[in-house]
């Protein structure tokens, strides 16, 4: 048994038939998979490349057996799941629609507005093992799993009936730590696997790195926000960066100016590379391909004015052992560099938020 209400057999039942669905819309000769590139660039704002490399390289189709039981395990089971979706990570749909089916055979999803497409392509692929509903109404004992900015879910918060239990996941960034002193062809190698974690989604996720942290000389830092900055710009190429919004381009700009001014900006295609070796205030990036490097003596004070807003941290040489990291981030998860946007299907991303959610 799982719980001791239902068999961990049934829960895990329900999710392989979500990751199936996965599978196929991951699979470019299936017709979930032909329509799931015709109807996510425009839906999501990425280019066509940009989908491609989210559905082949981001959406978790091959987890294994204790990936899925530790999913199961961190679901705590509800009479009835609701789930809101955000639309800045399409994929992200899946793992979240996943928690839910563990929690509950009676899941109701309520699809972005802007992004409907890839919720709609699960239930059609997992035979409608979750309902697609226009509005969520929650009963008490009910559990919320709800994704968005911070002002959604301060308005959700208000809106759900005491007794519902609240999963709240809110907006977060991830950050990059780099030993510089690995030698140059290890600094090539660590740019490169950056940069791939940069262009998944156009870096709106709580997983994208905007922070790259760099410990070692001065002329190894700069080297390696130079070699960057060749990374993204060779990425624009193979995969361009996708629309962005006017408040998105207007928050690049001012970014750019501030860079310009007061530090150093290296172009890096349509985004750019900023480079901070003084030490000063921590500047984190808006989205559309931006990074800020930064050479620190003591990585744990400067992301201390960032708080609870590090979901996810790549780590790259020897200094930094995940152990390490976890000790002064205990709530974020730690990753290889390059894998930062890949993370095991084995529970919710955001390990800031309590697994047993806010009773309301």
């Amino acid at each position: 048994m799982g719980d001791g209400l239902e068999p961990l057999s049934a829960r895990l039942a329900r999710v392989e038939r979500l990751v199936e669905a996965a599978r196929r819309v991951a699979d470019p000769s299936d017709v979930l998979g032909r329509s799931a590139r015709e109807a996510l660039p425009g839906a999501t704002g990425l280019s066509r490349e940009g989908v491609e490399f989210a559905l082949t390289r981001c959406l978790e189709t091959r987890p294994t057996w204790s990936e899925l039981r530790r999913l199961c395990e961190a679901a705590p089971p509800a009479p009835r799941v609701h789930v809101l979706l955000s639309a800045n990570v399409f994929v992200a749909a899946h793992r979240a629609i996943a928690l839910a089916l563990a929690s509950s055979p009676r899941v109701e999803v309520r699809a972005s507005r802007r992004e409907p497409a890839m919720a709609r392509l699960l239930c059609d692929g997992s035979r409608g093992a979750f309902r697609l509903v226009e509005e969520l109404t929650p009963s008490p004992g009910d559990h919320v799993w709800a994704y968005g900015t911070d002002r959604t879910l301060e308005r959700v918060r208000g809106e759900l009936p005491a007794g519902a239990v609240l999963h709240a996941h809110g907006a977060g960034l991830g950050v990059a730590l780099i030993d510089t002193d690995e030698g140059t062809s290890k600094l090539a190698l660590a740019a490169r696997l950056l940069a791939e974690d940069v262009i998944a989604f156009d870096q709106r996720g709580c997983l994208s790195p905007r922070v790259a942290l760099v410990t070692g000389s001065e002329p190894a830092a700069r080297a390696f926000a130079e070699s960057l900055a060749r990374e993204l710009a060779r990425l624009e190429h193979d995969v361009p960066r996708g629309e962005l919004t006017s408040e998105e381009l207007a928050e690049q700009t001012r970014y750019r100016d501030a860079m310009l001014y007061a530090r150093q900006l290296t172009p890096a295609g349509k985004g750019s590379v900023g480079l901070d070796l003084e030490g000063g205030p921590l500047a984190v990036p808006p989205v559309g391909r931006n990074v800020q490097v930064m050479r620190v003596a003591d990585p744990a004070g400067a992301l201390a004015p960032l708080g609870s807003r590090v979901t996810c941290v790549g780590i790259f040489g020897a200094a930094w052992p995940a152990e390490r990291v976890a000790a002064f981030l205990p709530r974020a998860r730690v990753a290889p560099l390059g894998k930062m946007q890949r993370p095991p299907l084995d529970g919710p991303v955001d390990l800031r938020v309590e697994p047993a959610g806010e009773l309301l």
